[in-house]
This record gives structure tokens, sequence and C-alpha cells, in this order.
């Protein structure tokens, strides 16, 4: 899943992008993964999601747009969602990104169209995405998904900077309906997803770290799991560098993460002058590898000679490391940290010595979901035709910290209620 990005900060003409898939919702598909998904739900979590949250699904005026703006915290925020649409009657329609929809031969894009899904391409001017947004939240009949971390960090008590594209869909949607019906609005409501290890964990830990070290010829063992996993999130970031042939001028010191970050800018810095005709607009390094990702994607597909194929899918895989780097935030795990930061932390260490899409989870798990009120955008309305890029920017950080709030808030009740155990 992802959030669409801000295009008012790109410059340069839009690329050409792969086929746009647009979402074509099966009733009998979705019911059907609806049934899969409360039988997984019961079996490997428990999920927590009051009636009072429920209810405010039930509150929104008919008619009226609506966008689901959760945090991106592990992948089985899809579930989750779909769970919730199952509970509250209502369907929802979610954006997933591009790439997603060609896995298993296509296969996974015909399936993810029936479910609501349709496509976007991260890092490129998709316009037809964003106008399927708009028409979605302007029929007032669906709730549109946007996930505007736009990643999946492995970061879930800590909420990464949004994009505010989903603000934008919901002002033009706003503006662009009021055109022919004055009396329209739409919401967006912010939900926050905390996953938490409700067993212990610490042996499993151990037993994972243990391989790991195995497996990258680790000898010395630092005397905590913390410790033993920055440890090992070196070794990887050394083997990167080395595979790049990155000189870091801030390696063999304390700063881990600032380390990361140089390797992010050296290999971004390496694509960049293999196709000096392509310029990086976006200020975040995730964002510049999506833009110069989504660039080499269509010069992929127009390509004819084998040699340069070959070439330009050796920077994509380059670019993909960056975007993979970026979740790398040795501050978000210390010696004193939860168990559940450490897990994150090792999934993520795993994906990367293992080469796995997506790492599993080390065990059951408990859900914790919490919504907070609607916000209704018609009361911003004149104030976005005055100024549309300082309204973008307050609410899209507005919704961030309200998000993260209420993350922290279940963080609190996750903990509490282990201790009670």
């Amino acid at each position: 899943m992802t959030g669409i990005m801000d295009n008012s900060t790109a410059g340069g003409s839009p690329p050409q992008k792969r086929e746009f898939r647009p979402a074509r919702p099966s009733d009998w598909l979705i019911k059907a993964a609806q049934t899969f998904v409360q039988t997984e739900l019961a079996l490997k979590y428990k999920l927590h999601l009051s009636d009072a949250d429920l209810e405010v699904f039930k509150k929104l005026p008919a008619g009226a747009g609506v966008i689901l703006i959760p945090n991106h915290a592990d992948e089985t925020d899809p579930r989750v969602c779909l769970e919730l649409s199952r509970r509250t009657g209502k369907r929802f329609i979610s954006m997933c990104n591009r790439e997603a929809f060609d896995e298993i031969y296509g296969i996974a894009g015909w399936a993810l169209q029936r479910l609501g899904h349709f496509s976007v391409e991260r890092g490129a001017h998709d316009t037809q995405a964003k106008d399927f947004a708009i028409e979605t939240v302007q029929k007032g009949e669906e709730v549109l998904v946007i996930f505007p971390e736009g990643e999946i960090f492995y970061l879930n008590e800590v909420v990464q900077a949004f994009h505010s594209g989903a603000v934008e869909i919901c002002m033009q949607a706003i503006v662009d309906k009021r055109k022919t019906d004055p009396n329209f609005t739409a919401y967006l409501v912010p939900m926050a997803i905390k996953y938490h290890y409700s067993v212990p964990i610490e042996n499993l830990l151990l037993s994972r770290i243990e391989k790991m070290e195995a497996r990258l010829s680790i000898k010395e063992y630092a005397p905590t799991l913390a410790g033993r996993l920055r440890k090992i999130q070196k070794t990887l970031l050394e083997r990167e560098q080395s595979a790049f042939r990155i000189q870091i001028e801030t390696a063999g010191q304390a700063d881990l993460y600032q380390e990361i970050v140089e390797t992010e800018n050296a290999i971004i810095s390496q694509v960049e002058s293999k196709h000096r005709e392509m310029k990086v607009s976006q200020p975040q390094l995730i964002d510049q590898s999506w833009q110069l990702s989504a660039e080499l994607k269509e010069d992929l597909a127009a390509q004819t000679d084998v040699s340069v194929k070959k070439e330009l899918a050796k920077d994509i895989d380059a670019l993909r490391e960056v975007a993979q780097l970026s979740s790398w935030r040795p501050q978000y795990y210390g010696d004193d940290t939860s168990m559940d930061r450490l897990a994150e932390a090792l999934m993520k260490m795993e994906r990367e010595l293992y080469r796995i899409k997506r790492p599993a989870p080390l065990a059951t798990r408990d859900v914790y979901v919490k919504l907070a009120q609607p916000i209704d955008l018609s009361k911003v309305v004149s104030d976005y035709l005055e100024d549309a890029r300082s309204v973008r920017h307050k609410l899209t950080n507005d919704l961030h910290e309200q998000i993260q709030d209420l993350v922290n808030q279940l963080v609190q009740r996750a903990t509490s209620k282990g201790k009670q155990k």
C-alpha cells in the first residue's frame, strides 16, 4: 500500500507509466476474502476494535466523501482494513503500489483489482491514480483508503513523514464536485494501528539473532539483544557499502544512523551520475529513490538492448535498497526498548539478509485499532482556494501529529494490558 506523492513538489514533465490498474470490486470475492481474513485474525491475532470506533463511520452523513488515513505499520494492515470494511458494512477502495499488481505473473493484480485496489506509480506524477481517487471520493459511496507514509517502515510506534496527496485528493474532490453540487463535502478519518506481542518472544528473538550472526560469521557478541541487532545492522551495512564500492566518512564512528544516511546518498548519487538527464526534485531520500526508479522503469519498458536493460534493472535494484535503508533507524531500538521494537528491527535485518520480500512476525500478536473523529475539509475550502500549499502542508502535519498521538495511546494501552497479565 502507498500514499500518493504531492505533485506540487516535483518538477519536470511526467514520465509515461505502466498501465494503470483501476479497482474493479467484485462482491463475491470481497466477501470471500473478508470471511478468510476474519478467520485468520481470529487464529493469529486478537483484534482490539471498540464499538465506539465503529460508530465513527456510522455518524458520517450519507453521500459524503470519505478517506481513511491509517499509519502503515505492517504487511497485515490491508487485512485489518478488510475486517473494518466487513464490520462497518462499507466497501473500501485502496491505493496500492503498482509493483504489487505484477506479482505471481499478474495473477495478484487481477485479485487486487477485484478486492478494491487500484494502482499508483510511486515517485511519478500518476494523474490516472489521482483522478481515480478523486472520482471515488466524489461518488460518496465508498471509503477511499490511503496510507500517507507511502511505505511499510516497520517502525510501528513512530509514524513517519506523511505525503500530502491524501489531503490534496480530498480538497480537489470537494472543490470540483461543488461546481455541480454546492453542498458536497468530504471527510478525512485518521486511524492508528498498533501491533503488540502478547506472548513472550525473547527466546525467539535470541534464536533468530544467533542464526543471523552465524550466517554473517559474527563472533563477538554484545551483552544485550539490541546491541547484537546493531552489530548485525552494522555488518549488513558494510556489505552494502562494499557491494556499491562506497567509502563513508563516518565509517567506524558511533553514529550508525548518519552512516546509513550517507550510504543512501552515495547510492542515489551513483545512479544519478549514470542518468544525468533525470533531475531529482524530492526532498526525502526515499522519495528520491522512488522518483528515479519510476523514470528508470519507463526507460526499461521501452528498451530493446539486452545489456542496457540489465544495467537499468541493476540501477532499479540499487534504488530499492535505498528505500529499504530508509527504514533502518538504529535509534528506534535501544537496550531498554520493548520487545515489539526489537522484533521489528529483527524483521528488517532478516529481510535484508535472506532477501525476504515480506518478513513474517515472530509469533501471534494483538492488533489495536483506534479511530479519531472525522475531519470535515469543507470548512477550509475558502482558505485552500487562497493558498492551497499552506493548507495542504498544515493539514498534513496536523494529521501526522494526530495519528502519532493515537499510536502513543495504543502503545500505552498495550503495555498496560501486558503488565496486568
